[in-house]
Order: structure tokens, then sequence, then C-alpha cells
């Protein structure tokens, strides 16, 4: 029976360096709720504690203030050690930015079943899984016993997805997932993202990349200044002019586009209701505009 993955965050408060000199709140009384089955967005500028954030929902990193809930699993401030943590590292996996963190063993194939079988996986089905997800991310068995660390950038990022998927886990958490890749690379992980919500997952993207936030996400979490500073669908995030001005956020691309073009004619404020998600959609939407517009008399 697949579980109800709905995460909800109360009052939890990030300290670094607790009772010294060099004492940091990272994020402070900080609550959200998290709706299941969506891919979800967390922006901000550097350092406000984006990944520190999502590191505590797998039990990477704890706090002692606040308490976090994964469909039946909870993570409660006020105990010191997490209750079933090998059920939280199944329930929850992450993807590091960097993919040769996760990468150590002398084959594929022991990569990709050592999660598993530390999670208590017998081997001959965590074989299986290798094999599988290898295959599900565009990469044939030949690679199984080929070596990690002689594959190139975007061939690392999917074997270190391919291990964190033969756990099995409900919710993925992705670390800046396109970090060195080109731009047919990113299309391809923007493309497996999209899959994996499709199959059920519950997504969350930490990027800096605003187009890949329009293109594919459902919710956006802006974080800063030790807090929450706005939520919400793409559209509404990015057409906050106050929120982008104060936070010197970007916008992605197809907005910018947008409003250049409102400033000619405001009938092209309409894209903003439409609502594209890329240059292709935008075109097709400018196309249609125009044409209606030239139909009338």
């Amino acid at each position: 029976m697949k579980q109800n993955n709905k995460i909800s965050i109360k009052d939890l408060k990030i300290v670094f360096d607790e009772g010294t000199p060099e004492q940091t709140i990272v994020l402070d009384k900080f609550s959200k709720d998290f709706e299941p089955n969506k891919i979800h967005f967390v922006i901000g500028n550097s350092g406000s504690g984006k990944t520190t954030l999502l590191s505590h929902f797998n039990g990477l990193i704890k706090s002692k203030y606040g308490d976090i809930t994964i469909g039946d699993l909870q993570i409660l401030g006020n105990k010191k050690k997490i209750k079933n943590i090998k059920d939280l590292r199944k329930r929850v996996g992450m993807v590091f930015q960097f993919p040769e963190y996760q990468l150590f063993k002398d084959t594929i194939e022991k990569d990709i079943m050592f999660g598993p079988v530390n999670l208590g996986v017998p081997k001959d089905e965590a074989k299986k899984r290798a094999r599988h997800y290898l295959n599900l991310l565009g990469l044939n068995d030949s690679f199984l016993e080929r070596s990690p660390f002689n594959l190139s950038g975007g061939q690392k990022r999917r074997v270190a997805l391919a291990g964190i998927l033969a756990i099995e886990p409900d919710v993925l958490i992705f670390d800046e997932p396109t970090a060195g890749l080109d731009p047919a690379g990113e299309k391809d992980m923007m493309n497996i993202i999209l899959n994996l919500k499709k199959s059920g997952k519950t997504i969350f993207v930490i990027t800096h990349v605003m187009d890949q936030v329009l293109g594919i996400g459902d919710q956006v979490l802006v974080i800063g200044n030790k807090k929450i500073l706005a939520s919400g669908e793409p559209y509404e995030i990015f057409t906050n002019e106050k929120l982008i001005r104060e936070n010197f956020l970007d916008k992605p691309k197809v907005i910018k586009v947008i409003n250049q073009l409102s400033k000619i004619d405001k009938k092209f404020n309409q894209l903003l209701e439409l609502k594209p998600r890329n240059v292709d959609e935008l075109a097709k939407e400018i196309y249609l505009l125009m044409k209606k517009k030239g139909g009338k008399k």
C-alpha cells in the first residue's frame, strides 16, 4: 500500500555552533506543509539554508528544535536519536550536487547495490534493481562492470541517481541536479525528474536555474533571512516584483521576454495568464495572440 508522504515541518530551528561565539542561526521557527506527488523547487540566495533544510528530511542533519513528519515517520526535536532511521532512509533519498560523493566502489553495479544492501535488501534482489534502474536511466548492461570513475559527468549523475532509485524511496531530493551538465544533459535530467513524478514520487529540487523552476515546478519555496520569504506556483513567485527585486532573484527567460513585450504592447500581458512554461510554448502563444490580433478588423 502506498504511503501518504505528505511532509510537514513545525517550528524547525536550525542552529550551528550553538553556544559558541560562532553560533549561526540558519532557519528560525520554520513551518511548512508539502503536498505529496509534486515537484517542489527550493530557491534562494547562496547560504540561505536550502541544502541544510532538505538534509533534515532523511536525517543527514538533525535539529533539536522543531519536528518533521513524513507520512507516518517522525523526526522529533526533543529526541536525541531518530526513531526508525533505516525506514526514513528508505523513504527519502538524496542525490548530492556532486555525484562523485556517492560513487566509491570499483564497479557501477556494486555502487548501485550498496544502498539497498546496506538497508537490508538481499543481494540477488539488489543486483536485479541495479540492472533495472541503470537501464531505466538510459545506460545498458555493459555499464554494470565498468568503473564509475571513467564516466562522463552526465553518466556519473545517472549512476548516482540509479543508486538512490534502487533503494526505492518515495521522496527524492536533488541538489543542483544539472550542475556541470551541457544543455542536452540538463534537458535529459529534467525529463527524468518529470518521469519520476509521473511514477508517484514526491520531488524536491534545489537549483539556481530559474528556467528549470518555471519549466517543471509545481510549487516554489523561496527562503532567505532565516525564514520563508514566499511560497506558491511558479508564475505567482516570478511575477512578484517586490520579492524578486528585494531578494535579487533572477527571472526565467520566458517571463523576462513577456515583461519586455508588455512594455511594447499591453496586450502581451495576456501571456502571463496563459502561463507558458518554456520558449516553445511561449512562441506558440505569441503566434496565436498575434494571429488573433491581426484577424480583428
